[in-house]
């Protein structure tokens, strides 16, 4: 069966307004005034919280921390100087006998 768009949009506001018509339920205040009761009488439920649940808690408090001394290290690392190993390998590869008085002692 097949319906064309005015039959359908007919058939729809139909449908739509017996919903609306429909009769609601009458209760008492009464009944009302005790369900709510019985309602807050449960109280809340039971809280678990699992390993997992407590690792990511801190491990997001941590996190920014973490980036911090990340950044800080990245930081310490560019700025370290290598200069003095690369006109130590320079030196010994240009003057090795001279180089001999300039190696790092303990080595």
């Amino acid at each position: 069966m097949r319906f064309n768009k005015k039959d359908y949009i007919k058939l729809e506001n139909t449908l739509i307004k017996a919903y609306r018509e429909k009769e609601k339920p009458q209760v008492s205040e009464q009944w009302e005034m005790s369900v709510m009761q019985r309602i807050r009488s449960l109280g809340a439920l039971p809280f678990k919280t699992s390993p997992f649940e407590l690792f990511e808690q801190f491990g997001w408090r941590f996190a920014p921390a973490a980036c911090i001394v990340i950044a800080l290290l990245t930081f310490w690392i560019v700025k370290l100087d290598f200069i003095p190993e690369d006109e130590m390998a320079r030196l010994s590869i240009e003057q090795p006998i001279e180089a001999s008085y300039v190696e790092m002692p303990g080595q």
